[in-house]
């Protein structure tokens, strides 16, 4: 077999595996959904993205209250509503900030991470690396 006929062989085989296996990256960080009332921005998938991280929705709410600099609420249909107007560019932002420092083993790189009992330390259930996180 001949170059040629082997790239068209490997070529033909790319097509037919799912996309799902074509990706590099297996964890994705959710984008912000949200809209704009008034004078507030409401995050209609705030829930959604903690549950995603499988982070507590209190943690996330503090650390997005701090990073974005306003007052706001979380309610029962578990969106977040900030007390200003914000562009999503600036809310994904956050979500990715969070991810980095909250979420991703700083040693691997891995999303599969777990916080300790006392809140202080992240553990990686990939590579077992444990480090200190900085309180909210």
């Amino acid at each position: 077999m001949d170059e040629k006929d082997y790239l068209k062989l490997l070529d033909e085989a790319y097509e037919e595996l799912p996309e799902v296996l074509l990706k590099k990256e297996r964890f994705e960080i959710p984008k912000v959904t949200g809209k704009l009332i008034k004078t507030r921005t409401v995050i209609n998938n705030f829930a959604d993205i903690a549950k995603h991280f499988a982070r507590e929705k209190d943690h996330m709410f503090k650390f997005f209250l701090k990073e974005v600099g306003v007052r706001g609420e979380y309610n029962n249909k578990g969106e977040l509503i900030l007390h200003s107007r914000f562009q999503p560019s600036m809310l994904n932002k956050a979500v990715i900030s969070y991810y980095k420092q909250y979420v991703q083993c700083p040693h691997c790189n891995s999303p599969d991470t777990i916080f300790s009992k006392d809140g202080q330390t992240l553990k990686c259930n990939a590579c077992g690396h444990q480090e200190k996180i900085k309180k909210l």
